[in-house]
């Protein structure tokens, strides 16, 4: 079987809520959430947390998990995972962010299914739901729109389309779950940087501005990111209030229980 890592890109110079990586949720610090949620994925071998501060690195080996220094001069996260995988061996790559720590561990299963079943396909790109108006015009959530195949037009922090009629075109959120074969990944750092990509600031937008393809696919879980300070306490509540997400959040302390057990 394909060998699979997720590697979890993590900072703590974030413009818009610097240091979150290692915010308390529910108790947990952000980035052990995802790093931990990673590895309840069967089809993921490891979970890494690739990151440039030291306080970062420290907090995930402390609990038990893997991790490793990159860079600090990284402007995309894509390029920064590319860098840890220096370090390990794999034949898909899953970037994971770091500030998305409702995941589910079947989005990874969802993202690695098509790189396994298609030679073709180089990159998967997980996508959810848009929820409402506001969903829309909030520039930090980025929206992709999707061709009649599944695969990707194009990437965008605007409302789009803009609505000359009424209809339903296919709008998602993405999702921070990008899958690459690590061949394709070392050649994204070989390509220049295109001028979407630099003014969105959207990782992928340089694959489709070099005319290759990221397939798209979704799931019907609604997925939050962690932007602002004011995100935490909503993620809390609803690891509070939805069951599914507690029996997650449970799962992921006696993940931990049993690593410091041993």
């Amino acid at each position: 079987m394909p060998r699979v890592i997720a590697i979890i890109p993590a900072r703590l110079a974030s413009s818009r809520f610097p240091g979150k990586p290692l915010v308390a949720i529910s108790g947990v610090p952000l980035v052990e959430h995802v790093r931990r949620r990673a590895l309840l994925s069967p089809a993921v071998d490891d979970a890494i947390v690739a990151t440039c501060d030291t306080e970062i690195l420290e907090t995930v080996t402390g609990a038990g998990g893997h991790a490793v220094l990159t860079s600090d001069r990284h402007e995309r996260c894509t390029t920064r995972v590319e860098e840890a995988m220096h370090h390990f061996e794999a034949d898909v790559v899953i970037i994971v962010q770091g500030d998305e720590p409702l995941i589910r561990p079947d989005m990874l299963d969802l993202a690695v299914r098509p790189l396994l079943e298609h030679a073709g396909i180089d990159c998967v790109n997980v996508l959810s739901p848009i929820v409402g108006d506001g969903d829309l015009a909030d520039t930090s959530i980025v929206k992709a729109a999707v061709d009649q195949k599944g695969f990707i037009l194009f990437y965008s922090r605007a409302p789009i389309p803009v609505y000359q009629k009424p209809g339903l075109c296919p709008i998602y959120r993405q999702t921070g779950i990008i899958a690459f074969r690590l061949a394709f990944l070392r050649e994204y750092t070989t390509m220049p940087e295109t001028p979407f990509e630099r003014v969105e600031s959207i990782d992928m937008l340089r694959v489709l501005e070099h005319g290759r393809r990221v397939a798209g696919v979704v799931t019907q879980h609604v997925n939050i990111g962690v932007d602002y300070p004011r995100d935490v306490k909503r993620v809390e509540q609803i690891l509070a209030g939805d069951p599914d997400q507690r029996a997650i959040h449970d799962r992921i302390q006696q993940k931990v229980s049993e690593v410091r057990r041993c």
